[in-house]
């Protein structure tokens, strides 16, 4: 009777590992908006939205009255936009501040976060916005990286 009851305190405990790991991929709230030095000085329209993956389209929706403002992605993302659901990969956005931001799923990893800020720093055409040495050295640093980062995996 002992084995019977242990198992399902395994049983319960799992059911709510899962059920809280699902709670942020449903809610769409396991977003992030990344803060990428190569995308201080970007410009970008109030309305850009760039995609990465088809499957994201239609995520980044007008808020509706009812929604609450999320802090964390209002810096990212048009006056008036939330996310519905976890991205699949990089949504590059322009706010209300007039830069590019990246946006994607919430990662502690560098090397995917950095990945993320590469494709928006290609999206945005920040290359062509930048003047100077810095605009010589940005993509081979950037291709550096991406090409240790594939090395990597």
């Amino acid at each position: 009777m002992g084995v019977l009851r242990i198992g399902f305190l395994n049983l319960f405990i799992y059911f709510c590992c899962v059920f809280l790991y699902s709670v942020p991929n449903v809610s769409g709230q396991n977003n992030m908006c990344f803060n990428c030095t190569d995308l201080i000085d970007c410009r970008a329209s109030k309305h850009y939205l760039k995609y990465g993956y088809k499957e994201d389209k239609g995520k980044v929706v007008p808020r509706k009255p009812g929604d609450a403002s999320d802090p964390l992605m209002d810096k990212c993302l048009d006056d008036g936009y939330t996310i519905k659901e976890t991205l699949k990969g990089t949504v590059c956005s322009g706010s209300s501040d007039g830069f590019c931001h990246a946006i994607g799923e919430a990662t502690t990893n560098f090397s995917i976060s950095y990945t993320h800020c590469g494709n928006c720093y290609i999206e945005c055409d920040c290359y062509n916005q930048e003047n100077g040495n810095d605009r010589r050295e940005g993509p081979i640093i950037l291709t550096m990286f991406l090409a240790a980062f594939y090395t990597l995996i």
